[in-house]
């Protein structure tokens, strides 16, 4: 049976990681670690692929500091980017392998209202921002953003694994891509 850590606690990552990876390969173990991004609160841009990396990385060195034999790290760090001047959520995943081989994915994207991004760049994080649009105070840890923005439609959870499942490629088609 594969073993997995999440760089994190929070349970629609885990989850999202369970799924993805039993899609991907059977029976797998996965557990979450409360590991630091060493990002900003709330990353922008180029900043998400940093605090995935560094999730992922953070990981894999508990693992090791502990002596667990671990298949997969990863990490999932969600937050905006602008593009064609038009601001977006997104969460970018990093994979890394026993081997230390990185690969990376993101989630979907959804168009963040020009409020929220307003209030993001002042230096606001956007679960706090969301807590007070939605009235619920503990969105980041429910729906968040994306859940209340497409009123249920997408969740963060089919989400993230939709990201994991990216960021598997080069993991599952190992042939194809140069290792």
């Amino acid at each position: 049976m594969l073993s997995v850590i999440v760089g994190s606690m929070n349970s629609a990552k885990v989850e999202a990681a369970r799924h993805a990876f039993e899609r991907c390969f059977g029976r797998v173990e996965v557990v979450g670690l409360e590991v630091d991004s060493a990002v900003a609160a709330q990353p922008v841009g180029e900043e998400c692929f940093a605090g995935a990396r560094n999730r992922a990385l953070a990981a894999r060195s508990q693992a090791a500091a502990r002596s667990l034999d671990v298949d997969f790290c990863l990490g999932i760090e969600g937050g905006l980017f602008n593009l064609r001047e038009t601001w977006f959520g997104v969460s970018v995943v990093c994979v890394v392998d026993s081997r230390g081989r990185e690969s990376y994915g993101a989630t979907p994207m959804f168009e963040m209202p020009a409020s929220v991004v307003r209030s993001v760049l002042d230096g606001r994080e956007l679960g706090d921002i969301m807590g007070e649009v939605s009235g619920e105070p503990d969105i980041r840890r429910n729906c968040g953003a994306v859940g209340y923005l497409t009123k249920g439609m997408l969740t963060r959870t089919s989400m993230y694994e939709d990201g994991i499942l990216a960021a598997l490629a080069p993991c599952v088609s190992e042939d194809i891509y140069e290792r």
